[in-house]
């Protein structure tokens, strides 16, 4: 930044589809009986919708904000980091509460309130800390291209979103190549998670036409750079998209690549896994926060996966933790 370019307002704004995750610990039978693929995301049927609903009548659930870039945001507010929030809700409890959610964790709201029911994502937490995902988009995913506003864009460091939001032809999938062709012009940095590899395979035209313009950062799981490389374990070939890429690699750590190199952190040991839902999400607001402090890639690993294995030893995605100055006490 030069002597005289003033600061931008944001650190990081996301774009999300906005999902109330409804939380609840099941067992295996119940995701088979369900027909649910065990450790990934599918849009519900009229079928699995009704039967979902009729065992979540049962079982104790939670339910807080959802979508992969909100939980990064949420969790890189709660580090200090000044975020902002686009998406679509829907004119119901869930929408409002969604909305209150955020402003309460110190999240500036960019919402668009539609007529409809508010997307719902059902998180099912099995005995071995996995996490499947039944989602019913509701309004979720109506955020039209008019509705970005431009000057929020060009006030933020990054702009992030996710794999999830190019799933079906659909007006936030338009809405998002908006935002970065404006962030591109604007000199905002792009950040994007490739989310699920089941999302890769069913929008991988998508998703590859966007990545093939460049970004900034890529952020991958083990199975989604696989999916992405067609099967291939040398993640250098993510750099065909970015000039940094991050890989998460759950108990064995994190690596990023970059045009000069690799770096590599092992993972902080956990023995108490209750729910792996939201690890890759802490992981990426950690990362940010090291990239905004200017620390090195190491630190940004370290603290991307120390948040990562803290979040897992809890049920949800989302901490109510407040950590100041987390470079020095990790």
């Amino acid at each position: 930044m030069s002597e005289c370019e003033q600061p931008r307002k944001y650190q990081i704004t996301a774009i999300s589809d906005a999902l109330t995750d409804i939380i609840a610990e099941v067992g295996d039978e119940m995701l088979q009986k369900l027909n649910l693929p065990k450790g990934n995301s599918i849009e519900l049927n009229p079928e699995n919708l009704g039967k979902l609903e009729k065992i979540m009548a049962t079982h104790k659930a939670k339910i807080a904000p959802g979508g992969s870039p909100t939980n990064v945001i949420y969790g890189a507010s709660n580090l200090g980091l000044r975020c902002a929030f686009i998406g679509c809700v829907g004119s119901d409890d869930f929408g409002y509460d969604y909305i209150n959610n955020l402003r309460e964790n110190d999240i500036d709201t960019y919402v668009s309130i539609k007529r409809g029911n508010s997307g719902l994502c059902y998180t099912l937490v099995s005995p071995d800390g996995q996490r499947t995902f039944g989602l019913d988009f509701g309004v979720a995913k109506q955020l039209y291209e008019y509705e970005i506003l431009h000057s929020l864009i060009k006030d933020s460091d990054f702009l992030h979103f996710s794999a999830y939001e190019f799933r079906g032809e659909n007006p936030i999938n338009f809405a998002t190549r908006h935002a970065a062709e404006i962030a591109r012009k604007a000199g905002t940095r792009i950040s994007f998670d490739l989310g699920d590899s089941f999302v890769i395979k069913s929008s991988r035209e998508q998703i590859e036409s966007f990545l093939n313009e460049r970004i900034d950062v890529l952020f991958a799981n083990e199975d989604e750079a696989r999916a992405i490389n067609d099967g291939s374990d040398d993640y250098r070939r993510l750099l065909r998209f970015t000039n940094m890429a991050v890989v998460k690699l759950g108990s064995a750590g994190a690596v990023a690549i970059t045009p000069e190199g690799e770096t590599r952190v092992s993972a902080y040991k956990v023995e108490d896994v209750k729910d792996t839902n939201g690890a890759g999400d802490n992981f990426q607001a950690g990362f940010f926060y090291g990239l905004y402090k200017k620390l090195s890639l190491e630190d940004c690993l370290k603290i991307g996966n120390f948040l990562a294995a803290n979040i897992i030893r809890r049920i949800g995605a989302q901490s109510q933790v407040k950590i100041c100055g987390i470079e020095f006490i990790i």
